[in-house]
């Protein structure tokens, strides 16, 4: 920062110290936790068998069992690598173990950690598993996967058991096999899980962490919000992280496997190319410098060198490797001289997380070396997320003084949003008061309008009956207990029953049960037990349900003359079916047609958005089938 006035050197030093103590103390914890869940792949089990020991045969072609003569076979110790250094002729290589089955053993599960690339399993010559195609020119990459297996019992024998596996390797390309587990099912897939989430799940994560800071500087580049190079080509760096850890996550790629290997491991040293890059320009090294030079000749050499023979690919990725990491090495040195001219911490944390990148690169050279085991892992892209939050740190100082800016527009901000809140909040009140008002008032003029047309009409027809000279007691009575019932409707219909047509329904029964006993009809109610809420059932549609059922009843108890009535509510493909039927005398249903009662009825039923069928022969007892929609 040209301009600003350095702090003193103690002052410095202090931070500096405290800076690395936290850094060191951060990647020791991220070892640790990395180490933990590596250990918890190896199976825990005493009684889990590791098959250490196998004959080894090579073949030029596919063979669809395991052949006779890998019983005389060379002995080898697993795990095992077939290729050299990355050379290899490729083909297909056998390999056979034994091992024994005791009485009280439980021997579940075959737990594979890595094989390359692809591989059928036999067990006592029956084949019980394959992983990927073992002939044609697309392979299925699994080199980076474990494999589980269950054991089934029958193919299992009491005493010796041989098991065969055969590899499908490629030319000049990892290829081997590592030890292999037998145990049970639980403890192997403990095993396989951690190990699975170890090379592949975390790989997910990392990956998809950088696309997303690539994607997010994308859309700010893009948007006009900055146009700095040095932004640009972070972005750059970030996609090229993804286009690399296409080789760890992709198993069935869309080309030819060489040509998918020329991209995957191209776009590794395009990677480390843009990482230096960034370097050069972030410490502002002149351009006449030697580092620019060796930077120019490594960018320009290697997309030659990785046309010439696609074989070649992954070999370029060690020779290149150990170049970059002399490179890298470098970078650092330049970091921590740039960080400490200008006394920020974000070139400190640039170059720490660029040192921890690279002790994870050396673990994978001497990986693919041949020096660590087959079995072991490579651990360089799981620095992803570390490296880039290390190169983004030096963000936060570029943009520290914007973002104090922002905050205080934000604190404004939210003093005027917290006013308006307060304005809306009361405006809410007043319109939620209307609200309230306006159904209270609805519901009122409801009632009023139910009780006018129900209650009070039978109230009238009473005094006008009691006014009258031919005074009847007993149709003054039928009329008062009309009313009472019809207010009793009304009541009902206001219960908050929650869309629940069964306790509606029931309600309804407790009110005309009395009746039907006096009346000397024997009364069947069945309600199925499926039966859904229904969303409408409000006050106004559950008297109308209310009014369809005791006009029905009614009308039975006066004119049906019958001496068994049911009611049975069941659930259609798209209702729910209210069915009443009587044994009684029934009527000729086109003489009733156009009768005020049957009217009523079905004028109900369709403002409830249903329709109601009804069945009636004389003689022959009549039916009504009431159909409520289970949505409107």
């Amino acid at each position: 920062m040209p301009g600003a006035q350095l702090k003193p050197a103690s002052s410095w030093a202090r931070r500096l110290g405290l800076f690395y103590v936290l850094a060191v103390c951060i990647a020791l914890s991220g070892a640790a936790l990395l180490f933990y869940e590596i250990a918890k792949a190896t199976p825990s089990d005493p009684g889990a068998i590791e098959l250490g020991m196998a004959r080894f045969a090579a073949h030029t072609d596919y063979q669809t069992e395991p052949p006779a003569h890998l019983a005389a076979a060379t002995v080898v110790l697993l795990p095992h690598r077939i290729d050299d250094k990355l050379r290899g002729p490729g083909g297909f290589y056998w390999y056979e173990l034994d091992f024994t089955v005791l009485p009280d053993s439980r021997l579940e599960a075959l737990y594979i950690p890595r094989f390359a690339m692809n591989a059928e399993v036999y067990l006592n010559g029956e084949r019980i598993g394959y992983f990927g195609p073992m002939t044609g020119e697309y392979a299925e990459r699994n080199w980076n996967r474990p494999q589980i297996l269950n054991l089934s019992a029958r193919v299992l024998q009491p005493g010796k058991n041989t098991l065969a596996i055969q590899v499908r390797a490629f030319p000049d390309y990892l290829a081997g096999l590592s030890s292999i587990w037998l145990g049970s099912d639980e403890n192997l897939r403990e095993a396989y899980r951690s190990r699975y989430e170890v090379q592949v799940t975390s790989v997910y994560l990392s990956t998809a962490f950088v696309l997303g800071a690539g994607i997010v500087l994308t859309i700010l580049i893009g948007m006009g919000k900055t146009r700095s190079g040095l932004l640009m080509l972070l972005a750059a760096t970030c996609f090229l992280w993804g286009i690399r850890n296409l080789a760890f996550l992709t198993t069935v790629p869309p080309v030819e496997h060489g040509l998918w290997i020329q991209i995957t491991q191209g776009g590794l040293l395009v990677f480390a190319s843009a990482v230096v890059l960034l370097i050069l320009l972030y410490c502002r090294v002149p351009k006449h410098r030697l580092e620019w030079k060796i930077w120019g000749a490594y960018t320009a050499s290697f997309p030659v060198l990785l046309m010439i023979n696609e074989n070649w690919a992954l070999r370029l990725v060690g020779y290149y490797g150990i170049l970059g990491l002399c490179m890298y090495s470098w970078n650092v040195l330049q970091l921590m001289r740039y960080g400490n001219s200008k006394q920020s911490l974000a070139p400190h944390a640039f170059g720490f997380g660029l040192l921890c990148y690279m002790a994870l690169s050396v673990s994978d050279l001497l990986f693919l070396a041949g020096i660590l085991p087959f079995d072991g892992y490579f651990l360089n892209q799981y620095m992803g997320i570390a490296m880039f939050l290390a190169m983004s740190y030096f963000l936060i100082d570029r943009y520290s003084g914007l973002l104090a800016e922002s905050d205080r527009f934000n604190e404004t901000l939210q003093n005027r949003l917290m006013e308006r809140e307060a304005e809306l909040a009361a405006q809410y009140q007043r319109l939620q008061k209307i609200d309230e008002d306006k159904v209270k008032m609805a519901e009122r003029q409801r009632l009023m309008a139910d009780m006018h047309d129900g209650l009070g009409a039978h109230l009238v027809a009473a005094i006008h009956h009691l006014q009258s000279s031919n005074f009847n007691r007993k149709n003054t009575l039928n009329l008062l207990e009309s009313g009472l019932r019809d207010l009793q409707l009304t009541i009902d219909s206001l219960e908050p029953i929650e869309q629940d047509l069964t306790t509606l329904l029931g309600a309804f029964r407790y009110r005309i049960a009395d009746n039907m006993r006096s009346a000397g009809i024997r009364l069947h109610w069945v309600i199925d037990e499926d039966i859904p809420p229904i969303p409408y059932l409000d006050a106004r549609n559950c008297l109308h349900v209310l009014r369809i059922v005791q006009e029905i009843f009614t009308n039975i108890l006066k004119h049906a003359n019958a001496s068994e009535v049911s009611l049975h509510v069941s659930r259609g493909p798209k209702y729910v079916g209210v069915h009443i039927q009587d044994n009684g005398v029934g009527f000729v249903l086109e003489r009733s047609q156009h009768g005020r009662g049957l009217k009523n009825l079905k004028q109900r039923a369709s403002a409830l958005g249903g329709s109601i069928d009804i069945h009636a022969e004389a003689g022959q007892g009549t039916r009504f089938l009431l159909k409520l929609p289970l949505d409107t």
